[in-house]
Order: structure tokens, then sequence, then C-alpha cells
């Protein structure tokens, strides 16, 4: 499949599991697979550098890039789904894709901030709204870019993949439970099902808008000088 032929096939797969599954690929293929995944991601196109104050020297998350990568493999996944099912949070269709995933990503971003800032720990949800600067658009395009790659990364290889907005994974408790901080502001939780989904008995929900809008003429136009 070339570079054309994989952006046209990516599309929107929810994998909904109704008990857990046996993971596909084995825990060392997920890691791989997941190592290959973000390769990709670091390739995106980014323009600022984040901010110092979002340097972790403890978890050796002190990079430049304005965007932050949290993995979790089938166990990891099973694990925060009987978390959600323990605890009785209200997390909707999301456990169902824990309950199916082979692996999955939290991409978050760095927002630039401004001022005295709170403890992340202290914080009840993601600091929202954010403040709106072009240096924080251009923070949310690399993450996006970023999350693109990883989407047709896995579609390259033939794997159903769901772009999720979080949910309830943007509150404390999720958050405490996976220990990513607060600060962050989760742009994508990036589900990466077994090839064989279909054939395991799951809903699998298509994306709703995937036929709207694309006639090219309804959104570009050209300009003539």
């Amino acid at each position: 499949m070339n570079i054309d032929q994989t952006i046209k096939s990516r599309k929107t797969a929810k994998v909904l599991a109704h008990e857990p599954w046996t993971p596909s690929i084995t825990k060392e293929q997920q890691e791989q697979l997941t190592q290959e995944l973000l390769q990709l991601a670091a390739h995106a196109p980014y323009h600022y550098t984040s901010s110092d104050r979002y340097k972790d020297v403890q978890r050796g998350l002190t990079s430049s890039l304005p965007f932050r990568c949290y993995t979790l493999t089938a166990g990891d996944c099973r694990t925060v789904a009987k978390h959600i099912e323990k605890e009785s949070i209200p997390a909707g269709k999301v456990q169902n894709m824990f309950w199916a995933a082979d692996i999955m990503m939290v991409m978050t971003w760095l927002p630039d901030v401004f001022g005295e800032q709170q403890d992340p720990l202290s914080l009840a949800a993601e600091p929202l709204p954010f403040v709106g600067t072009l240096r924080n658009m251009e923070h949310i395009a690399a993450a996006s870019a970023a999350i693109q790659n990883v989407l047709l990364g896995a579609t390259a290889r033939a794997l159903p993949n769901y772009w999720s907005s979080g949910g309830m994974l943007r509150h404390k408790e999720l958050r405490s439970f996976l220990k990513i901080p607060l600060n962050e502001l989760v742009l994508g939780c990036l589900f990466v099902f077994p090839k064989d989904s279909d054939a395991r008995g799951a809903d699998i929900k298509p994306g709703k808008l995937r036929g709207q809008g694309k006639a090219l003429e309804l959104w570009s136009s050209p300009v003539r000088l």
C-alpha cells in the first residue's frame, strides 16, 4: 500500500468488545508495534519547543517536543477496564475499547502558560480553557500531526484504529491511575485493535462524518492572480 492509498484507507473503527479479549499478538510484539508507531509520531513537524516546566527528569521526559505520549499494552488496557468496572467510573464505551485493544496511546499536548501555576497534583481536571495563542495553536497542530502519523502507521499495517477524545481519561481519577499529569491536555487516546476484530463478534462503529463534505469544491478554492 503506497502512502496515497494508506491515507485514503484510514478510517474510524471504534471496536467495542463485550468482554476482555485475548491479545492477537504477544507482549513483545505489542511493545515492538508501539515503538514503531512512536517513531512515526516523532517525525511530525513542529514549530515551537515546549516550556521547560514540562520537563520531567525523574521519568526521563525531557524532550522539547510540544507533546507527550503514554503507552499501554493489552494487559495494561485490561487493567484499566477492570479498574473502571471496580470503581464504577462512568467511562461509557471507552471501557469496551480497553477490553479489545492490543495497544493504546494517550497523546497529550503541552500548552504555554503564564503566571503562577497550580501544582498538577492539586487539579481536579485539565486546566481548560487554555490560552488561545499562536504558539498553542502550533503546539496543537504538531500533536495532531503526530497522531495522524500513528493512525496512518496502524492503517498501513491493516490494524483497525480509533482516535478518541478521551472522555473520563481527562479527569483526575483515571489520570491519577495512569500517572499522566493533569497539566498536560489530552488531544487523543489512540486505540489499536486486532486485525481479526470483525471475526470476534464485537460491535464496530464507523466514523459518522466519513462521507460528509469531502468533495474538493466544497472546501477548497483556487487562488489565481
